[in-house]
């Protein structure tokens, strides 16, 4: 699970359930809308903050996912797995773009 909590009040303001695995990496996206998360599950999602819902699960991966990060601009989202192999994907398309 991933918690979203507001600092200042420490309160948990959102839960987010669907990994199998351990959470090892997690990136907001620069409008702050979404959260990327690479889990040891293999996969990467992508939640919705304001909802707390995955809005995209990309599982190309076949080992952890260690590090995902997000462009500048939110368009691509940057992965690195102990696969020995780093992915970008264009998130709104739901697709790997190398």
């Amino acid at each position: 699970s991933i918690r979203v909590c507001e600092v200042a009040s420490r309160r948990k303001m959102k839960k987010l359930d669907g990994h199998t695995g351990y959470v090892m990496s997690v990136s907001w996206s620069p409008d702050g809308k979404q959260i990327a998360s690479g889990s040891r599950d293999n996969s990467i999602r992508v939640w919705e903050v304001a909802s707390g819902t995955e809005v995209t699960k990309l599982d190309e991966h076949t080992d952890d996912v260690n590090s995902v990060s997000w462009s500048p601009d939110g368009q691509l989202l940057a992965s690195g797995s102990r696969d020995k192999s780093i992915r970008v994907w264009e998130v709104a398309k739901e697709r790997r773009n190398a």
